[in-house]
């Protein structure tokens, strides 16, 4: 009895163990670690409190939402998440594809607007969760690294020409547009607000100048405190340069938000399709860049469960959309950090700091938030991450351009379905196009390559052999007809058999065999053979249930393109 149970205990663990994850590394939980990730922890919490609240006020949501987003979010990635070092929480780009959906359906402030961006947060956390049901997490791999990099960089661009109305100390009259904020800027130079301008161009090449000669130190954290020191003693407010003010201690507001109807929530779908996309796609490719350094597997539908799951902790704690970080992870990561211990610690640590500690910040200039947004983002502008692929392939440096400059010249939310569907375009366009080669014998070996690239092979007068590169199907078979057509036309003597090397199909759908049948009666009629050699078992199960077998008969399939020529030469007598 003993015996037949065990094994049934053993796959509910496993099972039990792939979706709750902690259940399987805090058992196991070397006490070793605990020095390391709790300097992690405390690396993650020096950098999250000031750029949490610089990242709210992308989203348009108060300063302390920021704090609120954090532990809820941290904690459901600890329990949930297949990767041991991802870090999730506010980022800079999640939070300004939150503002651009929220924006378009209430005013920036109101008390609609910051409903709508707690409700967007769950929105997009139910439908990441429901996707990980799905087992979506596959669609990870359909935004190319160009279409992201690109976007990526637009987004950083927007966000930083968004900060300068902070650095400046005064705000153009145009709902934020990317070149027509530059151009009021540049008319409007005479309305700067001089101490803000000291104040934020300071705290910029401060964080700059820490970061390059003391890289080991929390620069933001530095630059936070030592701002509203100087603020409180000099008297900034007096000055005329824009602070923080009140931001109100205690616990997150943990609930549902009042006040939401279904139709606020139907709104809100099509933008949160998007955003959750984006959330996903960069917190996945985070988690197994770290994953592939240092050896262990991340699963993408366990992703999109603990991401998902993250999203409602957030939203459920008065917070906005959040994912993973990659500023956060690597942080923490050089810091030693070796598990989701650092999560959880870091989680707790930045609850006390909501929970006690926000009056602190009374004092923080809006120029030095403003700072820390532009430093943070501004590892992300390197224009040599788009102008790589130009030695790569035209193509994905097409690609990755369009959806850099469509961010900045049509709106975040358009840009990233520009960029999606970029990435669709080329997807189809790389699957479409595909090469017909022919073939010879490579002198002195049984091996057959492609006359382009072997011009000496040798090839047998009646004979052509063809090689078909990659899945036939029906958006590639009437471009694999007209090469073939085209072969025939250039063979002298034309051919009696063609031989078409299937080694290198994949796949084939009922659409590419109706036309491989099709074909051949139209060889047939002009007195050609079609014969097929190298055939993959999936490949020849489809042809088989579409009865190509009556077309072309068993004794001209071939294991081989070698046996298919011998027996060519024996039939022509040599």
């Amino acid at each position: 009895m003993t015996t037949a149970t065990q094994p049934s205990k053993r796959s509910a663990t496993e099972v039990l163990h792939t979706y709750i994850p902690i259940l399987a590394w805090l058992p196991a939980y070397q006490k070793s670690w605990l020095r390391a990730d709790v300097i992690a922890a405390l690396t993650i919490w020096a950098l999250l409190v000031p750029e949490a609240m610089a990242y709210a006020g992308i989203a348009g949501m108060p300063p302390e939402t920021g704090l609120y987003a954090a532990p809820l979010a941290m904690l459901a990635y600890a329990i949930f998440g297949s990767s041991r070092h991802l870090t999730v929480g506010p980022s800079s780009a999640i939070a300004a594809l939150s503002f651009s959906v929220v924006a378009a359906l209430a005013i920036p402030g109101s008390s609609e607007f910051i409903l709508l961006t707690i409700l967007l947060a769950l929105i997009v956390g139910v439908m990441l969760i429901v996707a990980s049901i799905l087992r979506l997490g596959l669609l990870a791999d359909f935004l190319s690294r160009p279409v992201l990099d690109g976007f990526v960089l637009g987004v950083a661009v927007s966000i930083a020409v968004g900060q300068l109305d902070k650095l400046v100390g005064f705000e153009p009259t145009s709902a934020y547009e990317f070149v027509p904020d530059i151009l009021l800027f540049i008319r409007d130079i005479d309305m700067i607000h001089v101490p803000t301008l000291v104040v934020g161009v300071t705290s910029l090449a401060l964080l700059f100048l820490l970061h390059r000669y003391v890289p080991k130190i929390p620069a933001p954290l530095v630059v936070l405190f030592l701002s509203i020191t100087l603020s409180g003693l000099l008297g900034f407010e007096a000055m005329g340069i824009e602070v923080a003010g009140e931001i109100p201690a205690g616990a997150p507001p943990f609930g549902l938000p009042e006040g939401m109807t279904l139709a606020q929530v139907m709104a809100l779908l099509p933008g949160a399709v998007g955003v959750a996309l984006v959330a996903f796609a960069e917190s996945v490719a985070i988690a197994r860049a770290f994953g592939v350094k240092f050896g262990y597997d991340v699963n993408a539908d366990q992703e999109l469960l603990a991401v998902g799951v993250s999203n409602i902790g957030s939203g459920f704690s008065g917070g906005f959309v959040v994912n993973g970080s990659m500023s956060r992870t690597s942080a923490s990561v050089t810091a030693g950090g070796q598990s989701q211990m650092v999560a959880l610690i870091g989680a707790a640590a930045i609850f006390i700091t909501a929970l006690a500690f926000t009056p602190l910040f009374y004092n923080l200039p809006e120029a030095t938030l403003g700072a820390i947004v532009i430093h943070a983002v501004w590892h992300s502008i390197r224009l040599s991450k788009v102008t790589q692929y130009r030695a790569i392939t035209r193509l994905d440096f097409a690609t990755a351009v369009i959806a850099a400059v469509g961010v900045l010249f049509l709106g975040l939310l358009e840009g990233l379905l520009l960029a999606a569907g970029l990435g669709l375009v080329v997807l189809l366009f790389n699957t479409k196009r595909r090469n017909t080669h022919v073939l010879g014998q490579v002198p002195g070996t049984t091996v057959f390559r492609s006359l382009e690239y072997y011009p000496d092979g040798q090839t047998f007068p009646g004979l052509l052999i063809l090689r078909f590169d990659g899945t036939l199907f029906f958006a590639n078979s009437p471009d694999f007809v007209v090469a073939l057509r085209k072969s025939v036309a250039a063979t002298q003597p034309p051919p009696r058999v063609i031989l078409l090397d299937c080694e290198s199909m994949n796949d084939i759908d009922a659409t590419a065999v109706i036309t491989l049948v099709e074909l051949e009666k139209e060889l047939t009629r002009s007195g050609t053979d079609l014969r097929l050699a190298r055939v993959k078992t999936d490949v020849q199960n489809v042809m088989h249930r579409a009865d190509l077998e009556k077309a072309i008969p068993a004794e001209h399939w071939y294991l081989t393109v070698r046996e298919g020529v011998e027996a060519f030469l024996q039939e022509m007598g040599d």
